[in-house]
């Protein structure tokens, strides 16, 4: 009965600290992302040339 208890304790453990785990790295990731929107990054020299290629290329 020990041997159950305590492995079920362990479960219930493990399963309890994925899911906050998997919680917080959606919140933080939901931060980033908000973050990206209200504050972008300026579009560099490189990116320019790729959109520029691409459009070149697809014929946009």
């Amino acid at each position: 009965m020990t041997d159950f208890v305590l492995t079920s304790v362990q479960d219930a453990a493990r399963r309890a600290i994925e899911e906050h785990n998997q919680l917080a790295l959606s919140v933080r990731d939901s931060e980033a992302f908000v973050d990206a929107l209200l504050n972008p990054k300026p579009v560099n020299d490189r990116l320019r040339d790729t959109v520029r290629r691409y459009r070149e290329r697809a014929g946009v």
